[in-house]
Order: C-alpha cells, then sequence, then structure tokens
C-alpha cells in the first residue's frame, strides 16, 4: 500500500471510510508543512483531470459518514413520551421508574422541545443539551410500548408475530441509539454530520490541510466545495450519478474534469431534505429516453430531478461509478448482483434493490443479500416479504435464511422449517450442521412429525 495520500484516495479495492481513515491518519502523522504539502501535492491534479482514478479520489473526499439524523427524525413528535403522559393523566399506574420519568417530563415544554427537535431534524444541526435531555425520557417511553406490545401479541399467531417481531426489534434498536445520543453529549463527544475526514482529522488539522489545498492551483475551489459537502451531504453513488449526467450532457463544458462538474452540482443545487437541480441544457432525443428511465425530467428544454427521484442503477455501473450515455446508446443491463454486493452494507440501498421488481427477478439475487448481509433488518425483511423468498428466482432463500449465522428471530423462520420452502435432505443437513443450536433443534422437531 502506497503512503501517497491521492492513491490511497482512489483505491477501489478499500471502502470509502476506510480511505478517509488511512488519509486521515497519513497527514495527522506528518508535522512539517512542507512535508504535508509534498504529500498533497498530486491529489488537487488528480481531481482537475479525467482519469478513472480522479472520480474514486473525489468520492473519497466528500464522503459524508454516517448522522444521528435518521433517529431523531423517528422520535422527533414525542409520540409515546406524549402517550404515557395521556395515560398518566386518565389515572393510569405506572412503575416506579416511569412514574419517575412522567414526573421529569411534566417539568418540561414539551411543544418547544418538539420544535426543536424538527429544527434539528431539518437544518442538520444538532440541538442543545437542554433538548437531548428528553431523549432518555422518550427511550423509557418506548420501551414501555416494546413491552406492551410482547406481552399482548399471540405467540401463536404466526402472521401477527412475523410483523411485530421485526418492530419490536426496531424499537429496541432505537431506544438503545437515544441513550447513547445523550450518553454522548453528556461526554461532549460531536454528533455533528460531517465530512469524513473532518471527523477522522478533527478540526485543528482539517484546517491546516485545507490551508495547504488551497495553495494549489484549483486547491482553493476544492476547500469551497467540501465546505458546501459539508451541508448537503451527498452520498457517493449519487455524487457518481451525478458525474454520469456531467459526461453525458457535456456539463459544464465538454472538456470538464471531475472537479468542474462537482461544481456544477454542488453550486447549482436547490437545498432541502432532498437536494434538487433544474438548469436548461440541450439533451438528444437517444438520450432522453435514457434519463427519463432514470428518474430525469425534460421538458422543453428543462432538466429538473431531486436526489429522491434518481433510479441510481440506470445512472451507474457495476460498481457504482459513473458512465457516458452520451454515445446515444442504451447502457448494458447492470450487474444486479455486483451492484447489491459493492453496497451490502449500506441497509437504504439494498433495500431500494429489494423493493426493485426488476433487480428481485434476477435469479439468485436474493439469496446472495441473505448470505452476504449482516444486518439483521435486511434478513428479517426477506423474511417477511413474501416475494422475495418464494418463486423459483429465489428457491434457495429459505435455506440461506435458515443457515444464516445472524440472530434472526426464531418466529420468522420456522416457517421455513417445512417440506414446502426447503428439500428434505436440507432439512436432514440442516437438523444437525445448522449454525444455531435452536435452528437444529426446531428442524429436529419438524422431521420428527413428517
Amino acid at each position: 500500500m502506497s503512503s501517497e495520500p491521492s492513491l490511497v484516495a482512489a483505491d477501489p479495492t478499500l471502502q470509502e471510510s476506510e480511505r478517509c481513515e488511512r488519509i486521515s491518519e497519513m497527514l495527522k502523522n506528518i508535522e512539517l508543512p512542507e512535508t504535508k504539502r509534498r504529500f498533497l501535492s498530486p491529489c488537487v491534479p488528480l481531481l482537475s483531470g479525467t482519469a478513472p482514478e480522479g472520480e474514486q479520489a473525489l468520492r473519497t473526499f466528500f464522503y459524508v459518514g454516517t448522522t444521528w439524523r435518521a433517529h431523531l427524525q423517528k422520535v422527533q413528535d414525542l409520540r409515546h413520551l406524549r402517550r404515557i403522559a395521556a395515560r398518566r393523566s386518565c389515572g393510569i399506574r405506572f412503575t416506579a421508574d416511569l412514574e419517575a420519568v412522567v414526573e421529569r417530563a411534566r417539568a418540561m415544554d414539551l411543544d418547544s422541545v418538539r420544535q426543536k427537535l424538527r429544527t434539528a431534524v431539518e437544518t442538520g444541526i444538532f440541538p442543545d443539551a437542554e433538548t437531548i435531555s428528553v431523549l432518555p425520557l422518550e427511550a423509557a417511553c418506548l420501551r414501555e410500548r416494546t413491552r406492551h406490545l410482547a406481552d399482548t401479541a399471540d405467540p401463536y399467531d404466526m402472521k401477527t408475530m412475523a410483523r411485530l417481531l421485526p418492530l419490536l426489534r426496531i424499537y429496541d434498536e432505537l431506544s438503545d441509539r437515544l441513550d447513547v445520543l445523550h450518553r454522548d453529549v453528556q461526554e461532549r463527544v460531536s454528533q455533528a454530520p460531517d465530512l469524513g475526514l473532518y471527523k477522522f482529522m478533527g478540526e485543528k488539522e482539517f484546517s491546516r490541510a485545507a490551508q495547504v489545498l488551497r495553495e494549489f492551483p484549483n486547491g482553493g475551489e476544492l476547500v469551497e466545495l467540501l465546505g458546501i459537502q459539508r451541508v448537503m451531504q451527498l452520498d457517493p453513488p449519487v455524487l457518481s450519478a451525478l458525474l454520469t449526467l456531467g459526461r453525458s450532457l457535456k456539463l459544464p463544458a465538454p472538456d470538464a474534469s471531475w472537479l468542474d462538474m462537482a461544481s456544477f452540482f454542488l453550486r447549482s443545487a436547490v437545498f432541502g431534505p432532498s437536494p434538487s437541480w433544474s438548469f436548461r441544457c440541450n439533451v438528444p432525443v437517444f438520450l432522453a429516453k435514457i434519463l427519463t428511465r432514470a428518474g430525469i425530467r425534460n421538458e422543453s428544454g428543462a432538466v429538473s430531478f431531486s436526489v429522491a427521484d434518481l433510479q441510481l442503477p440506470a445512472l451507474l455501473d457495476a460498481h457504482t461509478a459513473s458512465i457516458d450515455l452520451s454515445a446515444g446508446r442504451k447502457p448494458p443491463p447492470p450487474d444486479w448482483k455486483g451492484l447489491v454486493l459493492s453496497n451490502i452494507t449500506r441497509d437504504t440501498l439494498v433495500t431500494s434493490f429489494l423493493n426493485n421488481p426488476k433487480c428481485t427477478r434476477v435469479p439468485g439475487l436474493v439469496e446472495t443479500v441473505v448470505v452476504n448481509s449482516r444486518s439483521l433488518q435486511i434478513l428479517s425483511y426477506i423474511a417477511t416479504k413474501r416475494e422475495l423468498h418464494t418463486g423459483h428466482q429465489n428457491k434457495g432463500v429459505p435455506t440461506a435464511l435458515l443457515r444464516s449465522r445472524c440472530k434472526i428471530p426464531i418466529n420468522l423462520l420456522r416457517r421455513f422449517m417445512h417440506l414446502r420452502f426447503v428439500p428434505r435432505a436440507e432439512l436432514k443437513d440442516l437438523s444437525i450442521r445448522a449454525p444455531r443450536a435452536e435452528i437444529q433443534k426446531e428442524v429436529g422437531m419438524y422431521l420428527e412429525t413428517i
């Protein structure tokens, strides 16, 4: 592995987060400004060119990690806390711990807190410590809701349990995450969403690197674009989709570099929960059809779209990199399996693939997801959605779910312990060699009945 940051930034064998971490460690270990300048010198020319490595480097520098907004968005209305408070006002008694939660909530202006949480979700600015102090109260009420659902559900109603168990798991994870957020605030751990490089390097080292970058031609433009990306937070595949449009529509110029295309799209974006674009451009007829399939509107020479509208597979290659569609031919059919595997750790993208009929019609694709994914959310979704575990193209999915080492709830898997889903020979093998002891036991009990 080379120690040159530009080579690490363009290394396709590493995930963007790992590239950011390695580059940050390199720069933090360099004390002399002249040495730091020498190490950074190849980066800007790479981004100012059109070589494929430049796109990977751009994705690395613009990478934004996971944020807290998704968690706060789910609880910004404090629905569970308000529900418990309403029940208490009707005279219903709770445990001592929950009574203490209700008393603490009475001392707070919940309407004001809810508004602050909504504002934080909309703006991306992490709320103050006083607002965050309500999260443990909501988490306690959420756990009470989980307990109530678990106690009142009929464990023999398989349809109900199939819907309920994933929900209970989600509630448990969310309540734990709310407690972690509150604890991090007390320990003054920053939760603000930011560039991967900024989070790994820290403010002081990042400022030093930015100062060095400004000394190079086009370096000042790169630093400004990094500032815009800190607000927009575009995912790497979305960034590559925009580069596809830049290459195909020759924006902003026929010989535009990666940095030029990124500058055009980042500076022309309309900010919001889902950034959008609208600009005038000549689109050839043959290309208009392709862009329409990709979720891009072309009306009277005006091109418009938002991030939420984009059909990413139509604008990316098998490795989620950009492609040039200006030749006027339909892009080759996407390698769905390669596309899914290269994004197997991104639950949101994998879920969108599983909801795409064109994707799930590929024989063996869902089974590939089950074998390679370690996400309980994804595996539980496959186990509960009928279209994802039935049909000839998904014939191996039930067996793969039973062989998974992940702790998928046993009630979700019990339906697959049947000859209708798994051949007898596979069931016999599972009763002996299944990775989980409870699966072996359940399958063995079923075999004794046939």
